[in-house]
């Protein structure tokens, strides 16, 4: 049997009568019982392009953990049948489903967890359909394009009781495990403030730029999904979707997420935020991108922490955050951790101090946690407030006034326009709902 059906066909199927052709050799896992040592955590993959890619082949490096590879998803059909290929011959078995339709992974009854990596914009609305039909989620940071849709992703997950791990994977890593827990148990006394310096855009596109014919193979009206309708020029797909506001914000949530996450961790704030921000930004006044090529924003808290993230000129390498405090400053990238007093990092958390909780693999975490139903190191809820914050930057600098904001309430004060501006409307057939 092929694995694959006509778009027209699946859906006269219809439902799990329809799914359950498309899979006739996985082994459910669910039936083989959650002490069984046999059993198999079964994953479909929806976006497989560079970050997918990426996050596909950290699976599939997990045959040891019983996590194997069922289903591959992408609009890209090349790209698509490039994974099925690789899927197949590192697992060494053949019947992985290729798709282009995403609700074939998220509904299928046997997957236990899906991986999101599309585009952000879609973010939100493949992780619920995957959270509704009992799957838990891998979805890739920014967790959400806006406000609103963290909101409705967290609350479906709360509400269905999955599991679902965001893709800020600095959580995982040494360098940052070790300095959240040197600020948190006061190494450097009181936290004064924090600079968060993000990488500038790598991506640009003249005015110039053409409508082009869709290429053979890619479903660009699934692509847009949500978005505005928009005439199609490659420039607009694959990773420079990153620089339009109608499916991403830039630089400010692309590597923005990974070190605000951290000083919220740091803070001790992953349930809360900031209660204030304000910023400007450098927009593009012509050409097809539209977010800021440099980047500017700051948030304060009610403890008095002020937070301040901007981009540099330069194009390439990593981001980097120092914490400053009444005992000097500390600060941590990628590369390692270094401090303006360095016997600092040679000092040792006591047992009887905060000890933060550590994940050595941000993957095995994830799987670890779909078996012990526990919350993962970067949890859903988690990377909402993180994305929030990248939001509520994009929202000052496009306002360009300073905005209290209630992390409780997850409201704007006295601003209405900024309120309407969490959320966006969807271009139908699809919605939260």
């Amino acid at each position: 049997m092929k694995n694959t059906l006509p778009r027209r066909d699946f859906l006269k199927l219809g439902g799990a009568t329809a799914l359950a052709a498309l899979f006739p050799s996985i082994i459910p896992s669910r039936v083989l019982g959650a002490d069984a040592p046999s059993k198999r955590i079964n994953v479909g993959f929806v976006g497989v392009g560079l970050m997918g890619g990426f996050n596909l082949d950290s699976v599939l490096g997990l045959s040891d953990a019983g996590v194997y590879v069922r289903a591959v998803c992408d609009v890209d059909r090349e790209r698509a049948l490039a994974a099925q290929r690789k899927v197949e011959a590192k697992q060494q078995e053949t019947g992985c489903l290729v798709t282009g339709d995403f609700r074939e992974i998220t509904r299928h009854p046997d997957l236990d967890a899906v991986v999101v990596s599309t585009p952000d914009h879609w973010h939100a609305l493949v992780g619920i359909d995957a959270i509704r039909h009992g799957k838990d989620v891998y979805i890739e940071k920014p967790l959400t394009l806006t406000i609103a849709e963290g909101q409705a992703l967290v609350a479906a997950m709360k509400k269905h009781g999955r599991i679902g791990q965001t893709g800020t994977h600095q959580r995982s890593g040494g360098y940052f495990h070790r300095t959240v827990e040197l600020v948190r148990n006061g190494r450097l006394g009181k936290i004064s403030g924090i600079d968060i310096t993000i990488p500038g855009n790598n991506r640009f596109c003249p005015g110039t730029w053409r409508e082009e014919p869709v290429p053979a193979g890619f479903d660009y009206e699934m692509w847009l999904g949500p978005a505005p309708w928009a005439p199609f020029t490659a420039q607009r797909t694959h990773y420079q979707f990153r620089f339009i506001l109608d499916y991403a914000l830039g630089q400010t949530t692309n590597w923005g997420s990974h070190y605000v996450d951290i000083a919220q961790w740091a803070l001790g704030m992953d349930d809360s935020g900031p209660v204030s921000v304000e910023g400007y930004g450098d927009f593009p006044s012509s050409g097809l991108f539209t977010v800021p090529s440099q980047v500017y924003f700051a948030c304060r808290y009610a403890n008095g922490v002020e937070m301040r993230v901007r981009s540099r000129d330069e194009q390439r390498g990593d981001g980097v955050i120092r914490f400053h405090g009444e005992r000097g400053w500390l600060e941590v990238s990628r590369r390692g951790v270094i401090a303006e007093n360095r016997a600092l990092l040679k000092e040792k958390i006591g047992p009887e101090e905060i000890q933060i909780p550590r994940s050595r693999h941000h993957w095995r975490n994830f799987f670890e946690c779909i078996r012990t139903r526990q919350n993962p190191i970067a949890d859903l809820s988690i990377g909402h407030r993180t994305t929030t914050i990248c939001n509520l930057g994009m929202i000052a600098m496009q306002r360009r006034r300073l905005l209290e904001w209630d992390p409780a309430k997850e409201t704007f004060v006295n601003d209405p326009l900024a309120n309407r501006m969490r959320g966006r409307a969807m271009r139908g057939p699809w919605s939260l709902l």
